[in-house]
């Protein structure tokens, strides 16, 4: 009796409902491509004037993806780590971009700031001039006004009388106030609210001060 030969089953087959396994694929790395994305985007922003103020919000958030996509990669064998690390140095240029937009900003704010000048009104230096006129217009020759006057070179001594302020006078109040060469007081001022006063500089006095509305005028 003859018997028949069968041949082995090939190795690589595998008998019965199973196949073979499916190719391994790597897992995948989302925050690495979104990272990747983002700072594309925002270091392409970054390049144009005005629009590119959004990248300061846009490149922080790819940046901080990419890092994350790269501490992933190390856990999934590798997977993403090209473009994590492509979103990294994009991030970091597109804060640099931003950086010198905002120095050069300021660079052009100061330089406008530094040349402008202010010119005070003509009319305010003036004031006090037309002021000054004003008053030794209204005083007679003489007679003295609110100030302050040297003994001996701008008022002599002797006495000098005022009749008070006039009516009109918001501040009625006048004051003779005698002083040394060095501003020092000499004596007790004299006062007047309503009437006429009298003072008297002596030689040996430095200074008169005047104050208030009153003409003060020799005395006869």
């Amino acid at each position: 009796m003859t018997q028949q030969y069968q041949s082995p089953q090939p190795f690589n087959q595998y008998p019965g409902p199973y196949g073979p396994p499916p190719p391994y694929a790597p897992p995948s790395n989302g925050m690495a491509t979104a990272g990747f994305v983002v700072a594309l985007v925002g270091a392409v922003l970054a390049l144009i004037p005005f629009v590119g103020i959004v990248a300061w919000l846009i490149n922080p958030v790819g940046l901080v993806l990419s890092i994350v996509g790269v501490n992933m990669a190390a856990r999934r064998q590798g997977s993403g780590r090209g473009l994590a690390v492509a979103g990294i140095v994009l991030g970091v240029v597109g804060l640099l971009i931003c950086f010198l937009w905002a120095s050069a900003l300021a660079a052009a704010t100061s330089g406008s700031n530094t040349g402008t000048t202010y010119s005070a009104p003509s009319s305010s230096a003036s004031a006090p001039t037309q002021s000054a006129a004003d008053e030794s217009a209204t005083t007679p020759a003489g007679s003295f006004g609110q100030g302050t006057y040297t003994v001996g070179s701008e008022i002599a001594p002797g006495r000098y009388r005022t009749d008070g302020a006039p009516e009109s006078s918001l501040f009625p109040l006048c004051m003779a106030a005698r002083q040394g060469a060095d501003g020092s007081p000499i004596g007790i001022p004299e006062t007047t609210n309503n009437g006429p006063a009298y003072v008297t500089v002596r030689a040996s006095d430095g200074l008169v001060e005047f104050t208030g509305d009153c003409t003060w005028s020799p005395a006869s």
